[in-house]
Protein backbone atom coordinates (compact mmCIF):
# COMPACT_ATOMS: atom_id res chain seq x y z
CA UNK A 1 0.00 0.00 0.00
CA UNK A 2 2.89 2.35 0.77
CA UNK A 3 4.37 1.91 -2.42
CA UNK A 4 1.23 2.47 -4.61
CA UNK A 5 1.18 6.10 -2.86
CA UNK A 6 4.37 6.51 -3.67
CA UNK A 7 3.33 5.13 -7.54
CA UNK A 8 -0.13 7.14 -7.33
CA UNK A 9 0.24 10.11 -5.49
CA UNK A 10 3.74 11.33 -6.74
CA UNK A 11 3.44 15.21 -5.30
CA UNK A 12 7.14 15.95 -5.77
CA UNK A 13 7.43 16.04 -9.48
CA UNK A 14 4.72 18.68 -9.86
CA UNK A 15 6.42 20.58 -7.35
CA UNK A 16 9.42 21.18 -9.94
CA UNK A 17 6.72 21.77 -13.03
CA UNK A 18 5.93 25.21 -14.17
CA UNK A 19 2.93 24.40 -16.42
CA UNK A 20 -1.09 23.96 -15.99
CA UNK A 21 -2.98 20.41 -14.97
CA UNK A 22 -6.34 19.20 -14.94
CA UNK A 23 -8.04 18.38 -11.88
CA UNK A 24 -9.04 14.68 -12.40
CA UNK A 25 -11.05 12.77 -9.27
CA UNK A 26 -11.02 15.64 -6.79
CA UNK A 27 -15.00 16.18 -6.18
CA UNK A 28 -16.57 19.30 -6.99
CA UNK A 29 -13.32 19.85 -8.86
CA UNK A 30 -13.19 17.86 -12.24
CA UNK A 31 -12.06 19.95 -15.19
CA UNK A 32 -10.54 22.68 -13.45
CA UNK A 33 -6.92 23.60 -14.66
CA UNK A 34 -4.40 24.43 -11.86
CA UNK A 35 -1.27 25.10 -11.50
CA UNK A 36 1.54 22.70 -10.06
CA UNK A 37 1.58 24.13 -6.78
CA UNK A 38 -2.31 23.36 -6.07
CA UNK A 39 -1.83 19.86 -7.72
CA UNK A 40 1.11 18.59 -5.59
CA UNK A 41 -0.79 20.21 -2.75
CA UNK A 42 -3.36 17.69 -3.29
CA UNK A 43 -1.45 14.60 -4.17
CA UNK A 44 0.71 15.31 -0.85
CA UNK A 45 -2.70 15.47 1.06
CA UNK A 46 -3.79 12.39 -0.75
CA UNK A 47 -0.17 10.64 -0.39
CA UNK A 48 -0.15 11.18 3.51
CA UNK A 49 -3.59 10.20 3.84
CA UNK A 50 -2.73 7.16 2.27
CA UNK A 51 0.64 7.05 4.41
CA UNK A 52 -1.33 7.54 7.56
CA UNK A 53 -4.23 4.37 7.08
CA UNK A 54 -0.29 2.07 6.27
CA UNK A 55 0.06 3.31 9.69
CA UNK A 56 -2.77 2.70 11.29
CA UNK A 57 -2.99 -0.69 10.07
CA UNK A 58 0.76 -1.70 11.32
CA UNK A 59 -0.25 -0.70 14.58
CA UNK A 60 -3.03 -2.73 14.33
CA UNK A 61 -1.25 -5.83 13.23
CA UNK A 62 1.94 -5.26 15.79
CA UNK A 63 -0.38 -4.67 18.71
CA UNK A 64 -3.53 -6.66 17.78
CA UNK A 65 -7.39 -5.35 18.41
CA UNK A 66 -7.24 -5.16 22.84
CA UNK A 67 -9.17 -6.07 24.95
CA UNK A 68 -12.30 -4.21 23.01
CA UNK A 69 -12.30 -6.72 20.08
CA UNK A 70 -15.57 -7.72 19.09
CA UNK A 71 -14.62 -11.16 17.28
CA UNK A 72 -13.56 -12.70 20.58
CA UNK A 73 -15.70 -12.04 23.83
CA UNK A 74 -14.04 -14.47 25.59
CA UNK A 75 -10.72 -13.57 25.81
CA UNK A 76 -7.89 -14.65 23.39
CA UNK A 77 -8.47 -17.91 21.63
CA UNK A 78 -6.39 -20.92 23.36
CA UNK A 79 -4.52 -22.50 20.54
CA UNK A 80 -3.95 -26.46 20.66
CA UNK A 81 -0.67 -28.20 20.27
CA UNK A 82 0.02 -30.65 17.20
CA UNK A 83 -0.16 -33.41 20.01
CA UNK A 84 -3.87 -32.50 19.76
CA UNK A 85 -4.08 -30.80 23.60
CA UNK A 86 -6.82 -28.69 24.34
Amino acid sequence: MALTAVYMHPFWAYLLSSRKFMMEGVSGMEGFEVDAFTMADHQRYFFFQTMSTVGALLLLVVHGPGTLSVDEPDGPMKLSSAKGDA
